[in-house]
């Protein structure tokens, strides 16, 4: 399904002028991040928001007293959406601390919209948005790493002014990564505020699909489509057809009265999806009222089965062992957000050159479209939430963005393992704690069925379906051998797999993954921030030592047959860290066919 070509317009300040339908050339007027944000969720009439808005620091909070959101006066300041404003890319890039800033942004609808109702979407704003057009309040969104979108159709005029304030705290709200302080720290990175991802707009029928969940079931050969219709769903009917290299594989009809319809899709032949063999089926899903298509959405899906079984992970009913990096989401130029959709298949394809089958995309729920090429290429993703910055007492609060943010990529085959939590030490004691994190895993449990779910990756393990650890300590294969076969060996449990639990808890003969070690370092690359990470781990003193380094811990990784994946911190460097295959800005410090012989040639052991 590939790149979609937006509806191709021209930027005249922060003024949009359409100029032709979607399907026209290229991207003559330089629009940052024309590809359509959501392909697993397409339609064919949209117009890209991205370019040149108005933009102001609110520092004394002024801008809702003296009106700021009727649109009555021009900001004095622009902004290069989806950038934040902290970004190289933005146009303003000023890292210190503005914890309000306001957009503002004009547009016309074209005239082909004209009788269709039009919705606005924005891909993610951290952390609190109240958006308003032509003075009139939209809505508002609290969550920095989830979408939002309002029906505008009630409220457009000829010409339109979209106006947008961002509150972004510098208090106790889910950050990943994001350095509350004003230079960033060690494992802690630069902050950012605002708009990081695609905002657009849609034109869509009367009665208009909402939301899709497609659910695959290999052991049956069919696949499950479920799908929510807004509006006046009487006589109204949803039709499904699923093709696969571009022929039709199934069709299905079924009332859409109701607004919510659900579709068993059985499937002649069942091409299963896998980081070897990535196929994936294309599905159309159109509302009819007669002979009519009043909307129509383009999306897809992998036949792909994730399960764990006698203490093994599972890919389509077979063990599979999982090799990953970890992967920040950190760009140098734009931070949160890619340069180009190019960047983001750059790094699926720099992990599978390294051998690697997956990533732990750490602290962060990324760009849809990172997922689309981890899909289309074939890299599994253990999907976590960046919930560093929230104490676990206000897991209410979180669970509502945490929720959302599996409702957005449920459908992606690329997504194997939920993980809500990272490193909550503070639950290793205290029933408070701990309950935030067993509350959380249940209900993510509820939420999908389908897919594993890791309590808090690393620490404090409480309910998990995977018992994963992080061990910096171990520096050669000799130190892991001594801190874990040689334990197994004597019939004891391994130290460092009872330091993964919470107090009260007991490990139950879930599969383990080393989800972190490493974090090595090559000269003479050094951090581009004043205070890199302390301690530094490991040293090395050129590449050919951390090949070496590296086939002997994980060679001895491998061989252990209780042990059912690693991940090795990190892909590439971000900022204080200095630790990955590539630098910050993409540059191999290794030569990855050398790491990737490693992967290739050491197998673990049988179960």
């Amino acid at each position: 399904m590939g790149s979609r070509k937006p509806l191709k317009w021209e930027t005249q300040e922060d003024r949009l002028v359409v100029t032709g339908m979607a399907g026209s050339s290229g991207n003559e007027s330089g629009l940052p991040r024309p590809e359509h944000p959501r392909p697993d969720f397409f339609r064919r009439e949209w117009l890209n928001l991205n370019g040149w808005w108005g933009f102001r620091f609110d520092d004394y909070n002024l801008g809702m007293r003296e009106g700021w959101h009727l649109g009555r006066e021009e900001f004095d300041g622009r902004i290069r959406v989806p950038f934040p404003f902290q970004s190289k890319l933005s146009g303003v890039h000023d890292e210190g601390i503005h914890e309000v800033v306001w957009y503002r942004r004009r547009f016309s609808i074209p005239e082909e919209w004209k009788g269709r109702r039009v919705l606005l979407h924005f891909g993610a704003v951290d952390y609190e948005a109240k958006v308003w057009l032509n003075g009139h309040l939209l809505g508002s969104n609290v969550g920095g790493y989830v979408p939002f979108t309002f029906d505008i159709t009630a409220l457009m005029e000829p010409e339109n002014i979209l106006t947008l304030r961002v509150y972004d705290p510098n208090g106790e709200q889910p950050r990943g990564k994001q350095d509350p302080r004003p230079h960033p720290h060690g494992v802690l990175y630069t902050r950012i505020t605002g708009i990081w991802q695609t905002v657009w707009l849609e034109a869509v029928g009367e009665s208009y699909i909402s939301s899709i969940r497609v659910v695959p079931n290999v052991d049956d050969g069919r696949v499950s489509v479920n799908v929510r219709i807004m509006g006046e769903t009487e006589g109204c009917a949803l039709s499904a057809s699923v093709y696969f290299a571009g022929i039709v594989e199934a069709e299905a009809e079924k009332p859409a009265e109701g607004g919510e319809v659900h579709l068993e899709v059985p499937l002649s032949e069942v091409k299963l999806w896998s980081p070897d063999v990535p196929d994936l089926y294309d599905i159309r899903l159109r509302v009819l009222r007669g002979d009519e298509a009043i909307d129509e959405v383009e999306s897809y899906f992998g036949m792909r089965k994730v399960s764990v079984e006698g203490g093994r992970f599972l890919l389509n009913n077979e063990p599979y062992y999982l090799k990953m990096a970890l992967d920040q989401g950190y760009y140098p130029d734009g931070l949160y957000t890619a340069p180009t959709d190019s960047d983001l298949k750059r790094d699926v394809e720099a992990a599978k050159r390294l051998g690697l089958n997956g990533v732990r995309k750490h602290q962060i729920a990324p760009d849809p479209r990172y997922l689309y090429w981890c899909d289309k290429i074939g890299l599994l993703v253990w999907g976590e939430m960046g919930d560093w910055g929230m104490p676990l007492n206000r897991f209410e609060a979180f669970w509502e963005e945490w929720r959302r943010v599996v409702e957005r990529d449920f459908n992606h085959p690329s997504v194997v393992v939920w993980v809500p939590f990272n490193e909550r030490n503070e639950a290793r004691r205290g029933q408070e704690n701990q309950r935030a994190l067993v509350e959380v895993y249940r209900r993510t449990k509820d939420l999908d069925p389908t897919r594993p779910v890791v309590d808090t990756s690393g620490y404090s393990h409480t309910e998990t379906d995977i018992l994963d650890i992080h061990n910096y300590r171990w520096k050669s294969g000799r130190d892991w051998r001594n801190g874990w076969s040689k334990p197994w060996r004597e019939g004891k449990t391994p130290r460092v797999l009872l330091d993964s639990l919470a107090e009260g808890f007991e490990y139950k003969g879930q599969p383990i993954v080393i989800s972190e070690f490493g974090g090595w370092e090559i000269e003479p690359y050094k951090p581009i921030v004043d205070r890199p990470i302390e301690p530094r781990r490991l040293t090395l003193k050129d590449e050919y030592e951390f090949i070496s380094r590296y086939r002997d811990v994980v060679g001895a990784i491998m061989e252990e047959g209780s042990i059912c994946g690693f991940c090795y911190t990190q892909l590439y460097d971000v900022e204080g860290e200095v630790n990955g295959f590539l630098t910050y800005d993409r540059k191999w410090k290794v030569r990855p066919e050398a790491i990737a012989e490693i992967h290739a040639r050491l197998h673990a052991k049988p179960a």
